[in-house]
């Protein structure tokens, strides 16, 4: 079985989980063998995978990237993220248990690494590739946590907080299996702000959501219309545009975000997110007892 998740130009937390997560939770499971396709974290339940390949679905969710994809037998749903995906795919809202990135509390426990930061910002991995927020966090007093280091490092300095407030959605998620209070941003792109609320359904949060605006000139032109091509024309040439302002950052991008870190976290419940991570718990030893060598499945116990 082959493990699926995204890769863009730059690594990214949320996705990258998938490779520091699952070997861990699921030793000795997956090879190149693409026959089977295991879709665990991240908005991949696209609408275009080989129709011929088995796909096991477990935890994924949709985003709205594609077109849901209509299931047949070569689709195998174990969870996933919340009850939008289970509405799209047409499955029982049962399935909707929640985000498969909330396994992370089998596997790190926050509580053993010491508070250095009252307040971390971690933004969307583009924004971090486009924006100002490191600048931004610096003159604002706030901890700046880049999406695109790697996983262990985001979970100690996750852990290492008081509070997290995140444009990244995996950010938040993370946080709150960890039991680290967070503040939601709302993404500057408005194609990566549904899935926010998939997640949300499955633990019975109510996400109160905060604005930043645009932390330099590059992210302000890329608001400044809606459409993905004039989005991805601004950025194509985001360097030469820092260039041209000075590498310029916002003072009231600062400014708004101290704001927000004067504001509670939030946190959903210990009983959700308990009863989330066990119901996930008990789908893993589903997945590995449907998924364990004839010869083992066979074994009849011995008769005393």
């Amino acid at each position: 079985m082959k493990m699926f998740f995204y890769r863009g130009k730059h690594e990214n937390f949320g996705d990258e989980l998938n490779h520091w997560l699952w070997p861990q939770i699921l030793p000795d499971f997956f090879d190149e063998d693409e026959s089977d396709l295991f879709l665990g974290i991240g908005s991949i339940l696209y609408d275009n995978f080989d129709p011929d390949i088995r796909k096991i679905v477990f935890g994924s969710g949709w985003g709205g990237y594609t077109k849901a994809p209509t299931l047949d037998d070569k689709w195998t749903v174990y969870f996933v993220r919340g009850k939008k995906t289970a509405q799209e795919l047409g499955v029982d809202e049962s399935l909707g248990i929640g985000d498969s990135g909330i396994l992370i509390r089998s596997l790190w426990d926050a509580g053993k690494v010491a508070k250095r930061h009252a307040v971390s910002f971690i933004p969307h991995y583009e924004s971090a590739m486009y924006g100002a927020w490191e600048k931004v966090c610096a003159k604002a007093g706030i901890h700046f946590i880049d999406p695109r280091w790697s996983v262990e490092k985001v979970l100690q300095e996750i852990s290492a907080s008081e509070k997290v407030i995140s444009e990244a959605m995996h950010g938040v998620i993370i946080s709150d299996a960890l039991r680290v209070p967070w503040r939601a941003i709302v993404p500057l792109d408005p194609a990566n702000r549904a899935k926010w609320y998939d997640w949300a359904s499955a633990l019975d949060v109510s996400i109160d959501f905060d604005t930043l605006g645009p932390s330099n000139p590059v992210e302000a032109l890329a608001a400044l219309r809606k459409d993905t091509a004039w989005r991805k024309a601004i950025t194509f040439r985001h360097r030469r545009i820092r260039q041209l302002t000075g590498d310029m950052a916002f003072g009231s991008a600062g400014a708004t975000l101290q704001a927000v870190a004067a504001k509670p976290g939030q946190l959903s419940t210990d009983a959700a997110i308990e009863a989330a991570h066990a119901a996930m718990l008990a789908q893993v030893e589903k997945l590995k007892a449907d998924f364990a060598p004839a010869a083992v499945r066979d074994v009849q116990p011995v008769e005393q």
